[in-house]
């Protein structure tokens, strides 16, 4: 009986030491959701976007990448756009949410802003340049359409949306929002409700 006891409980401590090597191997952590890249490493499908000032971007930026600025999803009063408008603003920038993008600005918190608008809306895959500094500036940044180019066809993350009164967000609390999702992959962001 003894032996049969020893048996089973080395069968259940080596079944349960398997399964936590497969747990922690499969575990995404939240960095792999909106990682930090450079632009030396960035692979050459990369849609960069720059969520700077449009009108500068417009003049100098990196070639090709696309002029969209927080202040076109978010007004200075805090008050966001609602995921609908998002989704369609994405669509006439020419997205359709397959896409890899990786978002760039001067100031690190407008970056990170854009890129949980980015990922909550959907976008599949999201990435913040460092060192935005060091991006040559020596193209002309495109702006959006008036009306949508394709549809914006990527799901929107329900799972870290979580409807919130009617209220004011800052640039700050969306970039918190990747902070915390670089923790947690299932942390919240609290959308205002009338704006999901």
């Amino acid at each position: 009986m003894k032996t049969g006891s020893c048996h089973l409980l080395a069968t259940v401590v080596i079944t349960l030491i398997a399964g936590l090597a497969f747990v922690k191997s499969h575990t995404i952590l939240a960095d792999d959701l909106i990682p930090t890249v450079s632009s030396l490493n960035a692979p050459a499908e990369v849609v960069f976007v720059d969520a700077g000032a449009v009108a500068a971007c417009l003049k100098a930026a990196r070639a090709g990448a696309l002029c969209l600025s927080l202040d076109r999803v978010l007004n200075p009063s805090g008050r966001l756009a609602n995921m609908r408008d998002v989704r369609w603003l994405l669509g006439s920038y020419g997205l359709t949410g397959d896409e890899q993008v990786v978002i760039y600005a001067d100031d690190e918190k407008t970056r990170d802003a854009m890129a949980a608008v980015f990922y909550l809306a959907g976008q599949d895959r999201v990435g913040r340049l460092i060192n935005s500094a060091q991006v040559d500036l020596t193209g002309k940044g495109v702006a959006g359409a008036l009306s949508r180019r394709v549809l914006f066809v990527g799901n929107v993350r329900l799972e870290n949306l979580q409807p919130a009164p009617f209220g004011r967000v800052s640039s700050a609390q969306l970039a918190e929002f990747v902070s915390h999702l670089n923790r947690d992959p299932g942390a919240l962001f609290m959308w205002p409700v009338g704006y999901l």
